[in-house]
């Protein structure tokens, strides 16, 4: 199963991610998160200490990667009993993009986001569920240096396609989780919001 729960900046789609999260997990399971943000100032080490907090105060025992760059690494680590929880893919993209030249060449950028998804793909057969954390940028008009361009338009293709595979599409809207794709579940229900 996958899921892909998409929302602005500080939305509420993280909280929302764990609760489907909390909702699939069983005795059975092993639960990892994928942290893919860098600490890059104050107010990222400020974020990052609240998501690390909140998960402390949960009834379920995560285990966390750390892991900014090529989450293909991690795929042989993982199993059948596994549910993944990869927060987030904007931050992921942008590590990918920016870690070295080839930036500004759209060929590049799209060769790096082919591997992202062929990841995503491979994640999701291997694992019990995959729930993939994104922001929604799209808003802001067509940007005007190619850096942000390249970003922005590697993110909405990664965003169509992980979103065509996935079971459930999520967006969440002032911390309130909207339904885009699939059926309404039980288990969704019992979720703040739904």
């Amino acid at each position: 199963m996958m899921i892909f729960i998409s929302g602005g900046v500080r939305s509420g789609k993280s909280g929302i991610a764990e609760q489907c999260i909390q909702a699939l997990a069983s005795r059975q399971n092993t639960v990892h998160y994928i942290a893919t943000a860098k600490t890059t100032d104050q107010e990222m080490k400020e974020r990052i200490i609240h998501h690390q907090r909140r998960r402390c105060q949960q009834s379920i025992q995560w285990t966390t990667w750390e892991q900014p760059l090529h989450l293909h690494e991690l795929a042989f680590q993982f199993g059948p009993n596994d549910i993944l929880l990869v927060d987030c893919l904007t931050n992921w993209l942008a590590n990918e993009l920016f870690d070295e030249e080839g930036w500004e060449i759209e060929a590049v950028c799209l060769q790096k986001a082919e591997r992202m998804l062929r990841t995503v793909s491979q994640l999701s057969t291997v694992v019990r569920a995959l729930v993939i954390v994104s922001n929604e940028l799209f808003s802001g008009g067509v940007p005007q240096d190619a850096g942000t361009y390249h970003f922005m338009k590697m993110l909405g293709w990664l965003h169509q396609r992980i979103v065509h595979s996935a079971d459930y599409a999520i967006l969440v809207h002032h911390g309130v989780p909207i339904l885009k794709k699939g059926e309404c579940l039980p288990w969704l229900l019992g979720m703040d919001g739904f």
